[in-house]
């Protein structure tokens, strides 16, 4: 179990906490609880997205044209994942520690790196149970 529902519990329990604690101006009479059901409901809404497939584009062009100017991996935005990118003959050119996966082609040090294609590995850091996947990207200019 990832920490997504736990701290989607959290966060709805500090958002009750002055209602709870009498901070908040006594209500109307009407004001609807939450019950055990709804609260258990509200868990459900914050699903464990991280296990899901991860998309990763294979090709992208990064030439300032607007168009796959780099390459922007869905995730869900909590889950840090590592990304690293080698050449094909296994130099390490790219790396991040992000919960967003993002390339616009440059190397570490912000050089553009030449058409070709090159090698990648995200693994997903923090879970018991984590993703690692792997593929290759061509990059055209």
């Amino acid at each position: 179990m990832t920490f997504k529902r736990p701290i989607a519990f959290i966060i709805f329990s500090c958002l009750m906490f002055t209602v709870l604690s009498g901070q908040q101006p006594e209500s109307p009479v009407d004001t609807t609880a939450v019950s055990e059901e709804q609260a258990r409901q509200f868990e459900t809404m914050a699903a464990d997205t991280s296990d899901n497939e991860l998309f990763v584009p294979n090709v992208f062009s990064p030439n300032g044209d607007g168009q796959n100017d780099y390459i922007d991996v869905v995730t869900d935005g909590v889950t840090v994942y590592e990304f690293t990118v080698f050449t094909r003959s296994g130099t390490r050119i790219y790396h991040s520690l992000s919960p967003r996966i993002f390339w616009d082609g440059r190397s570490i040090g912000g050089k553009e790196l030449s058409e070709g294609v090159y090698y990648y590995v995200i693994e997903e850091k923090g879970d018991s149970d984590p993703v690692e996947i792997a593929g290759f990207i061509h990059l055209f200019r």
